[in-house]
């Protein structure tokens, strides 16, 4: 009976010291802002004693650009585009509750109507009633959830590779997203994050690889390991999607534009044709040479394609982005 507990208690040490060696641990909060910030970036208290960080850039006298990130992304997502669109336009982007430099939710509530709340506040913030929202992937879920609660608030939704269709093609779930599904990856991921699991799930959402640089890489692995930030991936994992939302989607009122990436694995581009097929006068354009990332991957055809769209329906007020 001792040899048994002796031989119990090495394996455990051996197990604690492996856990020890292969750990990665959260980044530091301080050195983070200051890597990851820049001189438009700003905190708003939400009240609920979380702090929102969000940008203005661009254009203050253009019209206004919410930019709404996906699933484990950041709002560093945007920057081609706010790079390509910010001599005519009012760009306004927010980590949501745990991502980015924002970090985890203090209610610990990751719901849609949350995450909406939060870009009101920074909407409010920035005093900015109306604007055009464009989201990627759950960002994109966010962006049309938004236009059915909060109609009054948005302009215009652009959605880019966005989820929430309910359609019978599945998408192929990259590494990270898989192992956060299982069991043992919800109980090991908040603590083991290696660099080369984010790089391969990147790689997935490119659909050429090539095009992605170590410099992204570093800050997703970065910012993924901000305090707090992994271990709201798990609890917004387990927050409900409310799919039955999606039989909603055809009263949406205002234009609606959506983007897409052919070569998407994630959501594929059915899922954009199921919406242009759900929402009265929504027009999907795709590109042959984009995964799901289209604004990171190709900028400048999304830039082009948003900056169209919207002169088409304020055609007197502003003028074409040059090419």
């Amino acid at each position: 009976m001792k040899k048994t507990i002796r031989i119990i208690l090495g394996f455990l040490v051996l197990l604690g010291l492996a856990f020890l060696l292969v750990r990665t641990p959260d980044t530091d909060r301080a050195e983070m802002v200051a890597k990851y910030g820049n001189e438009a970036s700003r905190f708003v208290d939400d009240g609920q004693g979380g702090q929102i960080h969000y940008r203005e850039e661009g254009n203050k006298d253009g019209p206004a650009i919410l930019l709404i990130h996906g699933s484990n992304s950041l709002l560093q997502t945007w920057e081609p585009l706010v790079a390509l669109l910010g001599d005519k336009y009012r760009l306004v982007s927010l980590d949501l509750y745990g991502h980015g430099l924002t970090g985890p939710s203090p209610t610990d509530n990751y719901s849609a109507d949350a995450n909406i709340a939060a870009a009101i506040l920074v909407l409010d913030t920035v005093g900015i009633d109306e604007a055009y929202w464009v989201g990627n992937s759950m960002g994109g879920w966010l962006t049309w959830r938004a236009g059915l609660s909060v109609p009054e608030r948005t302009a215009g939704l652009v959605l880019i590779d966005a989820s929430g269709a309910q359609v019978e093609q599945k998408g192929e779930l990259y590494l990270g997203a898989r192992l956060a599904r299982s069991s043992i990856g919800k109980m090991l991921l908040p603590e083991i994050t290696p660099r080369f699991l984010v790089k391969s799930s990147l790689e997935e959402n490119f659909a050429q690889p090539e095009r992605l640089t170590e410099a992204q890489v570093d800050r997703y692995w970065e910012l993924l390991r901000f305090p707090g930030n992994r271990h709201a991936s798990v609890a917004r994992g387990n927050t409900p999607r409310e799919p039955e939302k999606w039989e909603q989607v055809k009263n949406l009122t205002m234009p609606v534009l959506l983007l897409w990436g052919e070569q998407d694995k994630v959501i594929p581009v059915s899922h954009g044709r199921a919406f242009e097929a759900a929402i009265p006068g929504s027009k999907l354009i795709t590109y042959s040479d984009a995964g799901h990332l289209p604004m990171e991957e190709t900028p400048e055809q999304v830039a082009r394609d948003i900056d169209r769209w919207i002169e088409g329906l304020v055609p007197d007020s502003i003028t074409p982005v040059e090419e």
